[in-house]
């Protein structure tokens, strides 16, 4: 099955309808009431929508494999809810669920019984559900699909920009009760009560919906510790270590194993691998509840989230850029060419050493930086990085264009033409090839 960006989001809206349809569901049968539940107001929970189309990538590629779309699929719905939880928890500044326990991410075995239960409902949902809906969806004009996204997207941005307003309004509010006795009694303009209904109306659905979400998450008074915990600020610097280290490791490797320097970054200015940064965050988010477990939980949480990391981003590379950085065909126990059992088995050494030795050192050496100046320094490299990875991602799809004889159309891809040729893409990425 072959996808345009416009059906890829479409499946996304409607998979985060019958997920949160799913959950509403259950819900209702549990508790014999109704509640929205979800991130959102509207009826989409964004995460199936996630899970739905990462799978819908990569399982056609393991056709014939059932036990490894079963483990793919299992990863990626066990690290898509774990994720989507501590985003919400980050972001409400509460913790609106027991999320982690529904994944093997607590050290715990109902945790991984309900994850197991849940990856083979999503595997069957994709094996027998989803060519219909395919069908569907493929009769359908374009044109109203677009339009339909278009609407739903502009309806969400809006959305979170009230959950957003309802977070800043009443962040320091322990309770809703006590936010509605303080909103009763100002005497505010017709701005400040609309604002207030928006407030009292978000929170109100979330009391409903999670009545067990526990008080507010923030920072004790007078602690002004940079980047404490597992926050996004120190996310960031992991993913910006981590990504120069391993752009490092890679090309001393190639320099002793092939006999000469090789260019191992991911992006077109600095020495950066994306791979490596963004594997250790998802290892340190997902795989940090088990730090306290013994090294096998580690080892084997690590190789399998590490196997399927790996598997996904090659996945996404020749997807989205028609183009394969890495091959393991000739390996044995090779999945696709795109991951193999040796690899797993030392990404599950690696998270042991990360996430037992390497991690808490790094963490207390970012804690320490001045608080000030590493807030500006983030932000400043955050920009300059998005940048450098926006500006390689049009230079691929440029010359993946090139390649395919299809003449610049716009005055910024003829100025990637001019800039970034055929043999200065191939001198910076060695290894890649089209598909």
């Amino acid at each position: 099955m072959d996808y345009t960006y416009t059906e890829l989001v479409t499946y996304l809206l409607l998979y985060g309808f019958l997920g949160w349809l799913i959950e509403v569901v259950v819900i209702v049968v549990k508790d014999r009431s109704f509640s929205n539940r979800g991130f959102f107001d509207l009826p989409i929970c964004p995460k199936y929508g996630i899970m739905a189309v990462a799978l819908m990538v990569a399982l056609p590629t393991l056709t014939g494999h059932v036990i490894s779309q079963y483990i793919v699929t299992l990863v990626v719905v066990s690290v898509v809810d774990f994720l989507a939880g501590d985003l919400t928890r980050r972001t409400w500044r509460r913790k609106l669920s027991q999320y982690e326990k529904g994944t093997p991410f607590s050290g715990e075995w109902q945790g991984m019984a309900l994850a197991m239960g849940k990856a083979l409902a999503a595997l069957v949902v994709m094996l027998l559900l989803h060519p219909f809906l395919y069908t569907v969806v493929s009769l359908l004009p374009v044109l109203l699909l677009r339009i339909v996204d278009a609407v739903l997207l502009g309806i969400m941005a809006a959305d979170l920009v009230g959950v957003l307003y309802a977070v800043h309004r009443s962040g320091d509010r322990a309770s809703l009760v006590q936010a509605e006795e303080e909103q009763q009694s100002e005497q505010s303009a017709v701005q400040g009560r609309l604002g207030t209904a928006i407030c009292n109306s978000i929170w109100k659905r979330l009391n409903r919906a999670y009545p067990d979400m526990e008080g507010r998450q923030g920072r004790d008074a007078g602690d002004y510790v940079f980047a404490k915990g597992v926050c996004l600020d120190k996310l960031f610097w992991v993913f910006i270590l981590c990504a120069f280290l391993g752009d490092l490791i890679e090309t001393v490797f190639c320099r002793f194993s092939a006999g000469y320097w090789m260019s191992r970054s991911s992006v077109i200015y600095g020495a950066f691998s994306v791979v490596w940064g963004f594997g250790a965050v998802v290892l340190t988010m997902v795989l940090q509840p088990l730090a306290g477990k013994e090294d096998r939980y580690v080892f084997l949480g690590g190789a399998i989230v590490g196997g399927v990391y790996e598997y996904l981003c090659s996945v996404f590379t020749e997807f989205v850029f028609g183009t394969v950085f890495w091959d393991y065909s000739d390996m044995p126990f090779n999945i696709g060419g795109r991951t193999n059992l040796l690899f797993c088995i030392f990404w599950g050494l690696l998270s042991v050493v990360w996430i037992k030795i390497l991690y808490p050192v790094l963490s207390g050496w970012i804690e320490r930086l001045p608080a000030f100046y590493a807030k500006v320094a983030t932000w400043a490299i955050v920009v300059l990085m998005a940048a450098d990875v926006l500006l390689t991602g049009a230079v691929m799809l440029r010359y993946t264009a090139r390649s395919q004889e299809v003449a610049a159309a716009s005055v910024l891809e003829t100025w990637i033409d001019n800039n970034y040729s055929d043999e200065f893409v191939e001198e910076r990425w060695p290894n890649m090839r089209l598909t």
